[in-house]
């Protein structure tokens, strides 16, 4: 018997799996008792413990804030990552979210950024180089704190050095290179003036209280939070994204990844939808009314009498930014997105056997909570077997709902379908996501495990 086969046999190992699971969220381990069972191999013997028993009693005892407990996480979570990832969602930034971060707290001149999930820390970097290519000016005097935070304290000790190979750096220019990096033997380290307002410390989003004002968690004005929540079960992912609400400031801005979406955002955030981007904004609260004048100074004018309209603040955009529709109100955003269900369903009337219109719609459904968008997925797939997104997002849509079989199965068609292509090759529909890419996010999925 192999050692995984004698640690999956253990009658400790359900408990030990169930806890871990609880402590970090990473629901993605559920139906993945193989990968499980060869981190926990990879960890044993701990000290004299051998037994999966001896190791769950070792763990319980030093609690989530222990050495060896530590150890395991680190074993457990992805740190696949790269500079202005989704680049996309990083000109949604420039172009909206910043530049109305900066009207909006003109005053304080204070601008707070979280990188919630932050791995070896290439995003926090790019908020950082973002902000001082295209905002220098406005920023002047400013207090600028970008923070990101992660439970794998390897990671944080990388993202602490800023030093990265070839493949975090992949897709940037020469010129940016040059601008932002030195080179140090076979690493690229960011450069000193690139680092100045971004701190990295360690942070539990599934225990750790948000928001979290002695930890600086809370008051942020932009978080993001990308391809962290797709891992964890229903109720975590439920439970989060209240808590990411309430640690932004009034109209302040999140930002997840593209198959993060789901009805809860839309109910707690205005989608803004940018170019190649989807942003979600938290409303602003309506402002207090003004307190009753003193009596007989004043009287309220009779009921009808016309007001004066008020006067609208002239706003002038950033001169980096190229010119976008402003946020839509949320029953405006609420319009847009019937309107995009409508032309999905239109486009479909229009030409039944095409798979991207069933494809889309399956998106928009499990965006919105309506409709049927497994058999969206389905539609697309049976239409073009090849169709490896409307794969990827059936086995997704099987996940949330529960049914790990169907999802696992899917999953390994998204895989089996990428075998034999360029890792540089464009997915179809993917919005410049490549084949290496999705492979990564696959790998998450489907490590150590069979059918």
């Amino acid at each position: 018997m192999t050692p995984i086969e004698t640690i999956l046999r253990d009658p400790a190992f359900p408990r030990l799996k169930a806890m871990v699971i609880n402590a970090t969220g990473l629901a993605y381990y559920a139906d993945k008792d193989a990968a499980f069972a060869e981190r926990i191999n990879r960890r044993l013997p701990y000290g004299r413990v051998t037994s999966v028993g001896g190791y769950l009693a070792a763990l319980e005892a030093q609690g989530p804030g222990g050495a060896e407990y530590q150890g395991l996480i680190n074993e457990l979570t992805v740190g696949e990552t790269f500079f202005f990832r989704y680049i996309e969602q990083f000109d949604a930034l420039r172009a909206v979210a910043i530049p109305e971060c900066l009207r909006r707290n003109r005053n304080s001149r204070l601008l707070r950024i979280w990188s919630a999930g932050c791995s070896i820390g290439p995003e926090a970097y790019t908020l950082e180089i973002l902000l001082k290519q295209h905002f220098a000016d406005q920023l002047d005097g400013w207090q600028v704190h970008i923070v990101g935070t992660d439970i794998n304290a390897n990671f944080l000790e990388q993202a602490r050095r800023g030093a990265y190979g070839d493949w975090a750096v992949r897709g940037l220019s020469p010129e940016t290179l040059d601008a932002c990096f030195d080179r140090l033997d076979r690493l690229w380290s960011v450069k000193p003036k690139f680092r100045q307002w971004t701190s990295f410390m360690p942070f539990n989003l599934v225990e750790g209280t948000i928001p979290s004002y002695p930890h600086g968690i809370g008051l942020f004005d932009i978080i993001l939070c990308r391809n962290v929540m797709i891992y964890f079960d229903e109720a975590t992912r439920h439970r989060l994204l209240g808590d990411l609400h309430k640690a932004l400031s009034d109209g302040g801005w999140l930002v997840v990844g593209h198959a993060e979406a789901g009805p809860q955002l839309n109910e707690l955030f205005t989608p803004v939808s940018v170019p190649g981007a989807t942003l979600y904004r938290k409303q602003m609260e309506p402002a207090a009314p003004p307190p009753p004048p003193p009596p007989g100074r004043w009287a309220p004018a009779p009921v009808g009498t016309p007001r004066p309209a008020a006067a609208k603040p002239s706003v002038r955009p950033a001169a980096a930014a190229p010119a976008v529709p402003p946020p839509a109100p949320l029953d405006e955003a609420a319009g847009e997105r019937s309107t995009a269900l409508e032309s999905c369903l239109a486009r479909i009337e229009a030409n039944r056997l095409d798979p991207t219109a069933h494809y889309q719609l399956g998106l928009v459904e499990e965006e919105l909570g309506v409709g049927d968008p497994v058999a969206a997925f389905k539609r697309a797939l049976y239409l073009d077997s090849g169709f490896v997104l409307a794969d990827y997002h059936l086995a997704l849509a099987y996940w949330r709902r529960g049914r790990l079989g169907p999802a696992q199965r899917h999953f390994r068609n998204a895989c089996d379908a990428l075998a034999g292509r360029a890792d540089d090759e464009p997915i179809a529909e993917g919005g410049g996501l490549t084949v290496r890419e999705l492979r990564g996010m696959l790998d998450l999925w489907l490590s150590g495990e069979e059918a």
